[in-house]
């Protein structure tokens, strides 16, 4: 048993999850009709998660993880809720370190693994992109030979894992190889709306959703339930009942503005879509992105922050408002480019707040992203009227 998993876990209590983690271990062998089914990947995971309990629920009885739980302690918590009559096992395989992977796998090995995507995330750790593949990788490896890995066919490196593993391939996506298919996207601050297609089978989804890259998450969801028999019309409920998960892109509507609330964690790929998001549904609205660092992108933070500011600056977004040191490097690379907007960098979450109150208006729509210990989610309670005073394991009491 792998106990670096438990890096941030006071020593004494260290025992008791490691405990934990071999009943599940156990009690999973009293359930041999469950199904697994594991997620991972760099960029929406819980989503996916979320959304393939949700459809699976239209048929069958699901045992899905808290979503504001490390995986580390969700998979062993999630297992022990898990009763005989259950059918499928819902759990998310995300990992921050080598060798995270290895562990949850000790736990328990899925039948069916479904991978989002591989993009440059915690670096500081992986070292690099191939680094994340083959942690993320180690899932589809697992699967049995009567298993099946649900992967995106629009990620060269996701595709790369077909390799890995004598299981069947069920592919999702937008592309011409996806079995599954979506058209007509359109999306406000209500949700999302597109037409699903699988086979000769259409029909129109409302989801409450927004971010046209979360259909993504959407597709997976359909593949698996696809594989689990179910019909189109039962996947098109179950996936109308999905909500974002909590500071993950999901709006916020009060009587001054409207908030973009997408403060759980941020990386390259996660923070670019994000922007597109607020571009998007931001059409009519004065656009404001507060944005802070990116953590664990080692190597990679100054050229990835710098790379973020370029994209922004080719954008129509009205205020850039930075948070940090690091994520000062985005206002520099934004302020070089050709933005029509205006940039302002502070240290203080503070600083920005009062920033941010001068310049929003009824009209305006405010996107707030950064990685979890950055703690933006302090501006999003801040501009509900509700007190910003939080506990991190990580990071003590802030105000």
């Amino acid at each position: 048993m792998n106990l670096q998993v438990y890096r941030d876990v006071e020593s004494w209590k260290k025992p008791l999850h490691a405990a934990q983690a071999y009943l599940a271990k156990l009690y999973l062998k009293s359930l041999p009709n469950v199904q697994v089914i594991g997620v991972t990947g760099s960029v929406g995971k819980t989503l996916t998660q979320n959304a393939i309990a949700s459809v699976l629920s239209q048929k069958y009885k699901v045992v899905v993880g808290d979503e504001n739980l490390d995986p580390t302690f969700r998979i062993p918590q999630t297992i022990l809720k898990a009763r005989f009559w259950h059918k499928f096992i819902v759990l998310e395989y995300g990992v921050e370190h080598p060798g995270d992977m290895d562990y949850y796998l000790w736990q328990v090995k899925p039948k069916f693994a479904i991978v989002t995507n591989v993009a440059p995330t915690h670096i500081k750790y992986f070292k690099s992109e191939r680094g994340v593949f083959q942690e993320k990788a180690k899932l589809v490896k697992s699967l049995p030979q009567t298993g099946t890995a649900i992967l995106n066919a629009d990620d060269p490196m996701v595709v790369k894992m077909k390799a890995e593993t004598k299981a069947g391939i069920f592919w999702f996506g937008r592309g011409s190889k996806s079995a599954t298919k979506i058209s007509q996207f359109s999306q406000n601050l209500n949700g999302s709306t597109f037409r699903l297609h699988y086979q000769a089978d259409t029909l129109v989804v409302s989801w409450n959703i927004v971010g046209k890259h979360q259909i993504l998450s959407a597709l997976a969801a359909t593949s698996m339930g696809i594989i689990a028999g179910l019909t189109l019309k039962q996947i098109a409920l179950g996936l109308s009942k999905v909500d974002a998960p909590r500071h993950r892109l999901s709006v916020i509507k009060t009587p001054k503005f409207n908030i973009l609330d997408d403060t759980y964690n941020s990386s390259p790929k996660a923070a670019k879509e994000s922007i597109e998001t607020l571009v998007d549904l931001g059409a009519s609205y004065q656009k404001i992105a507060v944005l802070g660092e990116m953590k664990d992108l080692g190597s990679l933070s100054q050229s990835e922050h710098s790379k973020l500011g370029k994209f922004i600056s080719g954008t129509n977004i009205n205020y850039l408002i930075t948070i940090g040191k690091v994520a000062g490097i985005i206002g520099i690379s934004t302020r070089s480019g050709n933005f029509k907007g205006k940039v302002f960098s502070f240290s203080t979450t503070l600083q920005a707040l009062e920033k941010i109150k001068k310049v929003a208006t009824k009209n305006s729509l405010i996107l707030t992203k950064g990685s979890r210990h950055a703690h933006l989610e302090r501006i999003v309670f801040a501009l509900q009227g509700k007190s910003t005073q939080i506990s991190c394991y990580h990071c003590g009491n802030l105000k």
